[in-house]
């Protein structure tokens, strides 16, 4: 088996381009990748997802009533991509059943760490093109991500997390990482719409992953099916779900840290200080 690295990546200035892929229902075939950008083998990449591609839970999957809209992350081997998806709701099958889509990007880290571009523009991307090209079948063009300018490039990573969580919770979660860096938390965003999931993983796995160096986690913001829980160290999800004595849950809405801090990473901690604790009036990078 070859080796997973995309061949695109390239930025003009104005964007950052990168390889995707589809994968969706198809009428009379069933699950498979629908799409994929020119030159791209995705197949390279299928060891990462293959299993819970849409690891969606059973009573999600049969009612139309849940809007569907979650983020799932995951590192490629090599340290120098890392696999973003975006899954929403696709058209129904040729029975009138409800599918789902996983639109999934392979973005390169460097433009990630040096704040080019946000998770959220590259999930802004996925949305976009999906919505100007819903019926894409086959080759497709690589995703373009608009870059930031070089004073948006100055917000600090994980600017405006104390929206969704206390400092209590993000200390404890970084202590959890840093302590055990294949760990396996819940993390609890009570009464939560699928908007206000998105934006925490996103912030939360910026600050920590980006702006503190800790290990990049594979995570997903939404409850996944029991089959699919251990494919990831982070969910975050709005009630708790069945899991194995691995995980730890951890509320967002937590008033005091729950685990002593780690010797030796004072500077960690000085970080997420600095960033939670900012004023609520300062801009949130976008």
């Amino acid at each position: 088996m070859g080796t997973a690295e995309s061949k695109h990546g390239s930025t003009d200035g104005s964007f950052v381009e990168f390889d995707h892929w589809l994968y969706g229902a198809i009428p009379g075939t069933g699950y498979t990748t629908k799409a994929v950008s020119k030159g791209l083998d995705a197949g390279l990449y299928d060891q990462y997802l293959r299993g819970h591609y849409t690891p969606i839970r059973a009573a999600t999957a049969q009612s139309y009533e849940d809007p569907i809209d979650l983020h799932m992350m995951h590192p490629v081997h090599g340290a120098r991509e890392i696999l973003l998806s975006r899954i929403t709701r696709g058209p129904a099958d040729e029975a009138g059943r409800p599918t789902f889509a996983n639109h999934t990007v392979v973005a390169r880290l460097e433009p990630l760490r040096s704040g080019q571009i946000t998770l959220g523009s590259v999930f802004h991307a996925l949305g976009e093109f999906d919505r100007k090209e819903p019926d894409v079948i086959g080759e497709m063009a690589p995703l373009q991500v608009p870059t930031r300018s070089e004073e948006e490039r100055k917000v600090s990573f994980g600017l405006g997390i104390h929206r969704h969580l206390t400092f209590p919770a993000v200390e404890t979660l970084a202590t959890r990482i840093m302590a055990e860096a294949t760990s396996r938390t819940l993390l609890l965003c009570r009464n939560t719409t699928p908007e206000a999931r998105n934006a925490t993983l996103d912030l939360v796995f910026e600050l920590l992953c980006w702006g503190c160096g800790l290990p990049i986690l594979t995570a997903i913001s939404e409850t996944p099916r029991s089959s699919a829980m251990n494919f990831f160290n982070l969910v975050v999800a709005p009630r708790g779900v069945r899991a194995d004595s691995t995980w730890a849950i951890l509320e967002s809405s937590l008033t005091e840290p729950v685990l002593p801090r780690v010797m030796d990473r004072d500077d960690i901690y000085q970080k997420l200080t600095a960033i939670v604790r900012q004023s609520a009036a300062l801009p949130v990078a976008r």
